[in-house]
């Protein structure tokens, strides 16, 4: 029975993750070059649809003359609607800001317009819009309601009374019985009239509510399970939402009233970016399962310390559609014995995967990484105001106190994974932000003409090898733009890679409260 209800409480827990897009992080970011300018770019959605979306644009170095903005949908059809013009930000050389309507629900694209001495350029930035949470009445609001529209209904009844009763009669005579009794059954009528165009109004309100709260973003439903194998135990991931099982089966979606999903397609490479966060912070790993039926995703499980973890799976659809899905998953002391016993890097199910434990000291700006080197997080701070930058920007040096050189990790200079110790905050970055490079490439390889699985697939894919191929600049430092959504104690795991090998530093973040806090 205690397992029950633990299991129950936990379920909700998962379920209050799965309300909230990219896991209680919904801002997006972005930071790459819009033509000649350098941008970064953070996209603060508005939860709901339609709503207002508030944007952000900084543009390190020369300031651009002209920032715009507009929204388009990715199977929109028609002409976008004219751009919307962002004011500089008084006081601060370089940064503008604006509002943009986002009408349309799921995958969106907001194109960044910089235009000034050195030229012009644009960069696409995709966003999910789509509705995260449902604002309850204030009691005190919904009182005062009330007794207003007590009032109206008595005093409507009260006036239709007094009508009936008393409209003919000449001045200053007085009711008679019979017109009494005709007022009575007048307000007696009023009052059920009145009694059920509420009740109406009521089920129709009730009926709404309940579509909306069935139309609130939830991630695919998704398990994960340990499976006994040889030589090593397996982890085993499947999307187990009906509606990814029956998405071509057509006459299945229209009578669920579903909506079809576009393919799964690569980002950085691979299908899926799964990470399990032990419940303490204490392991990590991240692995990249293959599939072959886009549904259940096995990959070898690392040496992980036992415990109780939360999963996170990122996806990304042809459409440019990217989402976390969430579950949990337990390691029993024997498992995690085996799976030590029969694991090391060059076994690992993908040459990607990498996992981490051990402690990490609180307060700490600098950590040895597994081959002597050192990692500092040079914009490290005691403490991290909510919503604004977190300063991200990580330098490794080797064991002698050179510039180390870093490596692609898979088409990147690194990734980093922010938790927050209470399971509400998940998010997945790059050197260039919240954005999937495959979400990306879907609004700006998108010709028209493209099927859903057919060319643009293709185009998305070639590109992406083509862009992990390429040579990077050497480099020492990896920053990840960023801004931490609430106040709390974070962990923060960057990754790189060096002398062909995966290294992971990790840091605690503690974040307070800020004049940008989500609520």
């Amino acid at each position: 029975m205690k397992m029950r209800k633990a299991a129950r409480a936990y379920g909700v827990a998962l379920l209050y993750l799965a309300l909230t897009a990219h896991v209680g992080s919904p801002d997006a970011w972005y930071e790459g070059n819009a033509g000649p300018y350098k941008v970064i770019v953070q996209v603060r959605m508005p939860g709901v649809v339609p709503g207002v979306a508030e944007i952000f644009v900084r543009t390190p170095g020369e300031r651009p003359d002209t920032v715009t903005v507009v929204a388009n949908k990715f199977d929109a059809t028609g002409a976008t609607p004219p751009p919307e013009v962002l004011a500089p930000v008084e006081g601060d050389a370089g940064y503008f800001s604006g509002k943009l309507w986002l009408m349309s629900g799921g995958s969106n694209s907001i194109t960044v317009a910089v235009s000034g001495s050195r030229g012009s350029g644009k960069a696409v930035v995709p966003v999910l819009n789509v509705p995260l949470r449902r604002l309850d009445l204030d009691p005190r609001l919904g009182t005062a309601l009330s007794i207003v529209g007590a009032l109206l209904f008595a005093g409507l009844v009260t006036i239709i009374g007094a009508a009936v009763r008393e409209g003919t009669l000449p001045p200053g005579t007085p009711p008679t019985p019979a017109s009494r009794a005709k007022a009575r059954r007048a307000m007696f009528g009023t009052s059920i009239v009145l009694a059920l165009l509420l009740f109406g109004g009521w089920k129709w309100w009730s009926s709404e509510d309940a579509i909306f709260r069935r139309n609130i973003f939830k991630p695919l439903a998704s398990k994960a399970v340990i499976e006994p194998a040889s030589p090593r135990p397996r982890f085993v991931f499947t999307i187990a939402d009906s509606i990814w099982a029956h998405r071509a089966d057509s006459a299945w979606l229209r009578r669920h009233d579903a909506n079809s999903f576009t393919p799964l397609i690569p980002d950085h490479g691979k299908l899926m970016h799964l990470f399990l966060i032990r419940d303490d912070l204490g392991a990590l790993a991240h692995l990249h399962p293959t599939s072959t039926d886009s549904i259940v995703f096995p990959s070898d499980l690392p040496p992980l310390p036992a415990g109780r973890y939360r999963v996170f799976a990122d996806i990304v659809h042809e459409s440019g559609y990217a989402q976390t899905l969430v579950a949990s998953v337990g390691i029993d002391s024997t498992t995690a014995a085996l799976a030590a016993s029969s694991s090391s890097p060059a076994s690992a199910s993908d040459p990607d995967d990498s996992w981490f434990t051990g402690p990490v000291e609180r307060g700490t700006r600098s950590v040895t990484l597994a081959d002597g080197s050192v990692m500092t997080w040079t914009g490290a701070r005691n403490s991290i105001p909510a919503g604004e930058d977190a300063a991200l920007r990580f330098e490794v040096r080797n064991p002698d106190g050179t510039r180390a050189t870093l490596e692609p990790y898979m088409g990147m200079a690194g990734h980093a994974v922010v938790a927050r110790d209470d399971g509400t905050v998940f998010v997945h970055l790059h050197p260039s932000g919240t954005v999937p490079m495959a979400a990306q490439m879907s609004f700006e390889m998108r010709q028209p003409g493209d099927s859903v699985g057919g060319r643009l697939g293709a185009r998305i894919s070639a590109a992406e090898h083509a862009m992990m191929s390429a040579p990077m600049k050497a480099k020492s430092e990896v920053a990840f733009p960023y801004a931490f959504p609430k106040p709390g104690n974070y962990r923060v795991w960057v990754q790189v890679r060096k002398g062909g090998r995966i290294l992971t530093g990790a840091f605690d973040a503690p974040v307070v409260s800020g004049a940008k806090s989500a609520d």
